[in-house]
């Protein structure tokens, strides 16, 4: 079944009001009209079904006849990954596997090894990344669209430790603890939700200098196992062991 996000205030009651380009999707692509049924999630993680009325001066308006919690959230786990500016088109992969893998926020930072730069005007690429994020929502099914932030440095990274239950960071160079054993030891203290920042370097890795600063701050160095992995599949491993430990 066809899937859209809406913001609130589209929602009136038991109508929903539909405009822009998901307008233009589902009249001129998709082709759909009164009497079919939608998926639409507010955004917010409810689901809702929607059966279409004739659309009408940009604006198509669906009925809702029936909400449900969206099944593609887990409620006691918010997860920030803080990924170091890839090379190319990486970082649109590593968005797009990211929200599969249930991430809530993806911030972009800068570091000292880090070999690409924005070069294009920020804001630009940042909503092209943003509509990234928002197609892969609608793909995995998820309740919420997860939010890009704005490229930033080490710095400005670090100073966000203290809101997070779990900082975590992963590093080639870890050899005492494994991300398991972290977890394990974590497990004692869960609590509900459960909010945890992830920090995977870029192509170059870290410093040595960049990761006590990381270590001072609060977060917990862990390896990844034996194999080195490309930045693109490390924030992957990392998702996929935090929905193991979770939901598992």
């Amino acid at each position: 079944m066809h899937r859209f996000f809406v913001n609130p205030d589209q929602i009136n009651h038991e109508a929903i009001y539909i405009s822009g380009e998901d307008f233009k999707h589902i009249t001129k692509v998709l082709r759909l009209g009164k009497g079919e049924t939608i998926e639409v999630c507010d955004g917010h993680g409810l689901d809702c079904l929607v059966v279409l009325e004739t659309p009408m001066d940009g604006t198509i308006i669906g009925t809702i006849t029936k909400t449900t919690p969206s099944k593609g959230e887990t409620s006691d786990l918010s997860v920030t990954l803080f990924q170091g500016l890839p090379k190319g088109s990486k970082m649109e992969v590593i968005i797009q596997k990211a929200v599969e893998l249930g991430v809530n926020r993806i911030v972009p930072f800068q570091s000292k090894r880090s070999v690409s730069q924005i070069k294009e005007k920020k804001d630009k690429k940042i909503e092209r990344w943003q509509r990234i994020a928002y197609e892969a929502a609608k793909q995995s099914k998820r309740g919420i669209v997860p939010v890009i932030g704005e490229l930033i440095d080490l710095k400005g990274l670090l100073q966000e430790s203290d809101s997070f239950d779990l900082f975590l960071l992963a590093y080639e160079d870890e050899k005492k603890q494994t991300l398991k054993e972290v977890l394990t030891g974590f497990s004692q203290r869960l609590k509900k939700p459960l909010n945890i920042g992830v920090i995977v370097g870029p192509e170059g890795g870290f410093d040595p200098q960049e990761v006590s600063l990381c270590q001072l701050a609060g977060a917990k160095s862990v390896s990844l196992g034996n194999r080195i992995l490309r930045t693109e599949t490390a924030g992957m491993v990392v998702l996929s062991q935090l929905n193991f430990w979770r939901e598992g």
